[in-house]
This record gives structure tokens, C-alpha cells and sequence, in this order.
């Protein structure tokens, strides 16, 4: 078994309901979740937009290998509405999932890298991060994820917020 820290993001639509259905999608293709961080309401980063994003993170246990498990959230990402775009750079979407830790490997794939590049960079990343995981290592830089957070150059505002269940 593989422990994964995955962020899940959403500023289209029913963030909250994308989110939850990403986590049902994620339970029944890809692994248990284990542990669920709080979510945060924040402003976009890396692109202009006025919808606020809802960030998370989970860590599952999965059996899957890590381009498997890269490949299942991109068909999660399709069939909750997210559309890849043609242009490089950010854009809003309903859903965005990232793998950010698989233990303690080290991934450098022209499709996937883990430690995700960007995470040390980023406090939606981090702080929900840190709720569930503040002793798992990065295992590039040998720092805690609580020591990342400490130094994270992000001093962007976020805002907890409820994840509520549409039935």
C-alpha cells in the first residue's frame, strides 16, 4: 500500500459538490481515504478570476502505481466537467486534482513529478496539508510539511469553510 496526499480544488460551479463527488470518485477508483483536511476558501492564484477557490487535501491508501493514479484523477477531472485548454497557463476550473506526496518517493516523469513542483510555494497547499499530515517529510528538501508551512512565502488570506452535502 502507497500513502497519497492528493489537493483537490474547485472555483466553478458547486465548489463544494465538485469536491465531494471528486472524493466519492476518488474512494471508488483509486484508494480509502484516510484523512481529510478542512477546506479553505481563497483568492486565485497565477490568473485573474472573481470566483474564490475551495482547496483541500486528502491522503488515501492505495494499491494503484503512481502514473495509474495520475491517469484515474485525470478521468475524474473529465467527468466532472474540468475542460484542458489549448494556452499554457491557469484558468478556473470545477475541478483540480494534484498528486503532491506518494510517501517518501521522488518522481521525475515528463508527466508527472512528485513532490508536486509548486506545493512548498503554496498555502492552500500547505495549510490543509499540515491539518492532516505536519510530520511527513518532503522528501527533496527533508523538511517537515509543518517547516514548509512556517517559511511558506504565501501570505494569501484563507477562510475555512463547511463542505455541506447537496441530497
Amino acid at each position: 500500500m502507497k500513502l497519497v496526499t492528493i489537493a483537490l480544488g474547485s472555483n466553478q460551479g458547486n465548489r463544494g459538490q465538485n469536491i465531494l463527488q471528486a472524493l466519492t470518485c476518488i474512494s471508488e477508483r483509486i484508494g480509502t481515504i484516510i484523512h481529510r483536511s478542512p477546506f479553505y476558501e481563497n483568492e486565485a492564484q497565477g490568473f485573474e478570476s472573481k470566483e474564490l477557490f475551495l482547496n483541500g487535501c486528502i491522503a488515501i491508501e492505495t494499491i494503484l502505481e503512481p502514473l495509474n493514479i495520475l491517469q484515474n484523477l485525470k478521468e475524474i477531472e473529465t467527468d466532472l466537467g474540468r475542460n484542458k485548454k489549448s494556452d499554457p497557463g491557469y484558468s478556473s476550473r470545477p475541478i483540480d486534482l494534484d498528486i503532491i506526496l506518494i510517501d517518501n518517493q521522488v518522481i521525475n516523469l515528463e508527466d508527472l513529478a512528485v513532490p508536486h513542483p509548486r506545493f512548498r510555494e503554496r498555502l492552500f497547499v500547505l495549510k490543509p496539508l499540515c491539518d492532516i499530515q505536519p510530520t511527513a517529510v518532503d522528501p527533496l528538501t527533508l523538511q517537515s510539511v509543518q517547516e514548509l508551512l512556517n517559511r511558506c512565502p504565501d501570505k494569501s488570506v484563507l477562510t475555512i469553510h463547511e463542505l455541506k452535502e447537496v441530497r
